[in-house]
């Protein structure tokens, strides 16, 4: 880092009365990671002096490679917006790097990085917002809301939840373009605003963090659980592309037929739990089929005809994703279909519900995996996701989740006990 900015940095971290920064990064799994240092470390921190054990963090190493360090981007430094005793605490997002310095190749986030290098050759300005769905419980799954689709309570603990979680992301420098009550009664969705792929996932890391954090000052639980309660709305992450001022109606089409193309692949990391499953049923406009549409809310990916300039909405994806390998696969597969000139079909009118067996094979239409087995085996065969991924993580993530999947294979659920327990 230049010498000059990190200064201003170290100022400014004084000047706000910063006492802690943490360093945060993300596993395989998304799942948000942190070392917390004293604000007399940020110069350290910045010179990428501070390092932690790989070898505790899933997929990230092998054998002796244990001593990772942590390279902090400084564009990422914010406030959190809450308490932190005498003082502020501060986080800054963070590459992982090898004990010499050199770029780890299993860090999600500078895998992204590569993505996004790719894809600006082919689709130049390419910016992307997400749209995340979560539940605020009181306990479990409880909740006494009755809301539905942009529903307002004023005595909504949700509601003053939800309002507070979008002005503590608004505190951090992440812009939101809007939030709203959803389908579900406890659900909410918070729509984050157009930036680049990088920040986005940055964002979207941030986001449950801070979901989590202040509802819980509400007496609330925050979850991104793609699929909580059986007989409710699943959580969605979509994922807004907005092409560069220059692209054509031509470019928008290759970048939907790149999409269908590898979409059951891009299951696997974009809905990577069991649970995910659950949620991609014919039900509250889940995708199920490999199909775009202009209107269909129901479809995998959504152009809006009337809007312009048109952005492409792939709606599969779920917040229980790492959004840094799920940005990263989608614009892997958004630049094949550019680069091969992938055309998806005719634009389906209708609910894709409504299509049968023999519609879908006439119209070439695919049905995304049923369950996390299932996707991994697509995911085994698609050799563009799997380079979008490196070698490395699809290994590392594929293992992880085929040894997820064999547990909850062996596990004995309470719907089994009440299906057979007395009949047999």
């Amino acid at each position: 880092m230049h010498s000059t900015h990190k200064r201003d940095l170290v100022k400014l971290a004084k000047e706000r009365n910063v006492r802690f920064v943490r360093l945060v990064f993300a596993d395989i799994f998304g799942v948000s990671k942190n070392v917390s240092i004293p604000a007399t470390e940020l110069e350290a921190a910045l010179d990428g002096r501070v390092t932690f054990d790989g070898g505790s963090i899933d997929g990230f190493v092998r054998g002796e490679e244990l001593d990772m360090l942590l390279r902090p981007d400084p564009a990422t430094f914010a406030l959190y917006p809450w308490p932190s005793g005498d003082g502020a605490e501060a986080r800054m997002v963070c590459d992982i790097a090898m004990p010499d310095g050199s770029s780890f190749e299993g860090c999600p986030r500078t895998t992204l990085k590569g993505a996004v290098e790719r894809a600006q050759k082919a689709l130049p300005g390419l910016q992307i917002a997400l749209e995340a769905e979560f539940y605020l419980f009181e306990g479990g799954t409880e909740t006494r809301d009755v809301g539905s689709y942009f529903d307002f309570s004023a005595n909504d603990r949700g509601e003053d939840a939800r309002n507070a979680i979008v002005a503590a992301l608004q505190n951090m420098g992440i812009r939101v373009s809007s939030a709203h009550h959803e389908h579900g009664a406890a659900q909410h969705e918070i729509d984050l605003a157009y930036t680049d792929p990088l920040a986005a996932a940055d964002n979207m890391l941030t986001l449950r963090t801070v979901a989590k954090h202040v509802a819980a000052q509400f007496g609330l639980d925050a979850t991104f659980m793609p699929k909580p309660i059986e007989d409710r709305a699943g959580n969605g992450l979509h994922v807004q592309l907005l092409l560069g001022p220059d692209a054509d109606e031509e470019t928008m089409l290759y970048v939907v037929g790149g999409l269908l193309e590898h979409a059951a692949a891009m299951t696997a990391v974009c809905n990577p739990t069991v649970n995910s499953y659950k949620r991609l049923v014919a039900a509250w406009d889940a995708p199920i089929y490999t199909v775009w549409s202009e209107r269909s809310a129901n479809s995998l990916v959504r152009v809006p005809a009337a809007e312009r300039p048109r952005h492409i909405e792939m709606r599969s994806p779920d917040p229980a994703c790492n959004p840094y390998l799920a940005l990263a696969v989608l614009l892997g597969a958004a630049v094949d279909g550019v680069s091969n000139a992938l055309l998806p079909g005719g634009s389906l009118p209708g609910s894709t519900y409504d299509l049968d067996d023999r519609e879908r094979r006439e119209r070439g239409i695919g049905t995304l995996p049923k369950s996390l087995r299932q996707a991994i085996g697509e995911l085994d065969r698609d050799t563009v996701v799997r380079a979008a991924l490196g070698d490395h993580l699809y290994h590392a993530f594929r293992d992880a989740k085929l040894a997820e999947y064999e547990q909850y294979r062996r596990a004995v659920h309470p719907w089994e006990h009440r299906a057979y327990l007395r009949l047999y």
